[in-house]
């Protein structure tokens, strides 16, 4: 399903997930070749069109470092 992700100061990111994670887990997002954000979920909203039959996923995150 189609996710958009919040709360990065890059704006807002799309990808396609197959499963959703839960809040308080952490996600990391590689959207480039050296390009990724990990944050920790905050907010999960489903957003249900009908009539247009569409789902949308909203993650709001914030970031955190994690340290390796």
């Amino acid at each position: 399903m189609r996710v958009e992700i919040e709360g990065v100061s890059q704006g807002s990111i799309e990808v396609q997930l197959q499963l959703l994670p839960r809040i308080g887990e952490t996600i990391k997002v590689m959207y480039g070749a050296d390009a990724e954000v990990k944050g920790e979920i905050i907010g999960l909203q489903h957003n249900i069109n009908q009539h247009a039959d569409e789902h949308k996923v909203i993650l709001t995150i914030r970031p955190v470092v994690l340290c390796e």
